[in-house]
């Protein structure tokens, strides 16, 4: 077990929770020979603590290596019978590599909350991929109808056109008809 020296707590920089209050907390501060965070875990009821510190640069260097570790581990979550699953209930037509960019998106959007009971997608988020389904489902028809009501907007240009010429002749068709009238 790692121990820290007691924090100056004059010199502190910031303060924040590990993960929750129940959990921890982390604690950034001026030491004498520069910033220095301090983690403190002590999580409810377990009995356990644990006291690290680090460096700025340190705590950089591990928040990149959870993230790659984190994004390896939910990877390994999208096995081939969740994808199967999304696949028939969600969004169907899709390809694996689809699929898992729309439940690594939504995992961003939802903080990891994606997966259920025993592996299963969450209800929730087979919702929220219904419901984005059906809205660039609906997205799509709108922009076929913008494009067939641009295509009509044409025929009825030609036709209003038409129309006025149709009218014009029809009124030099009557001039003639009249003058050939007058000669008889």
């Amino acid at each position: 077990m790692a121990t820290t020296p007691a924090a100056d707590r004059r010199d502190v920089i910031a303060r924040s929770a590990f993960l929750s209050d129940d959990v921890g907390e982390m604690i950034a501060w001026h030491d004498t020979e520069g910033p220095s965070i301090d983690i403190h875990l002590e999580p409810a009821d377990s009995g356990q603590r644990v006291d690290v510190s680090v460096t700025p640069s340190e705590a950089r260097a591990l928040a990149r290596q959870l993230t790659e570790l984190a994004d390896t581990a939910q990877r390994a979550g999208w096995t081939p019978e969740l994808l199967a699953e999304a696949r028939e209930r969600y969004l169907p037509g899709m390809s694996d590599e689809q699929i898992i960019a729309r439940l690594d998106a939504l995992t961003d959007r939802l903080g990891g909350l994606v997966l259920g009971y025993r592996g299963r997608i969450d209800w929730r988020a087979g919702r929220i991929l219904v419901a984005e389904t059906g809205h660039e489902l609906l997205g799509r028809a709108a922009t076929a109808v913008d494009a067939a009501e641009q295509h009509l907007a044409g025929y009825q240009q030609a036709v209003e056109q038409l129309t006025t010429v149709k009218a014009e002749l029809d009124h030099v068709r009557r001039f003639f008809e009249h003058e050939s009238e007058l000669d008889r």
